[in-house]
């Protein structure tokens, strides 16, 4: 019994998959174009911990960037979309992740930035 779990818990995080795009604005037509796809159990799992730890903030009033990055974190078989941010990356080594569909607004410090990083392959 003790070896049936993990091939379980393993065929759950399977599932999901984290997608990494680089957003786009041409000729008044937004979009994201979709760059790689990480189903690496361990990178997932990191993201999430990362979100976890990611500090709501106010909508800044003046942003240092454009968003250069975004990711979701999607369960394709469920049609399901559990993240869906943007990313910012800021001069000091920070960045501020953002939600469009909440209109909310995280901050991540520099080494959380830099473990994102590690994670997206940015």
């Amino acid at each position: 019994m003790i070896l049936i779990l993990p091939v379980i818990f393993s065929g759950c995080s399977a599932s999901e998959v984290i997608r990494v795009g680089t957003p786009f604005n041409e000729n008044g037509t937004e979009g994201i174009n979709i760059d790689k796809e990480i189903k690496d159990s361990k990178s997932i799992e990191a993201l999430r911990a990362i979100i976890r730890k990611a500090r709501e903030i106010e909508e800044p009033i003046e942003l240092d960037s454009e968003p250069e990055t975004f990711f979701s974190l999607d369960r394709p078989k469920e049609g399901i979309s559990e993240l869906w941010l943007y990313v910012l990356y800021q001069d000091d080594g920070s960045s501020i992740l953002y939600n469009e569909g909440s209109n909310s607004y995280f901050a991540l410090s520099k080494e959380q930035t830099n473990e994102l990083r590690s994670i997206i392959g940015q």
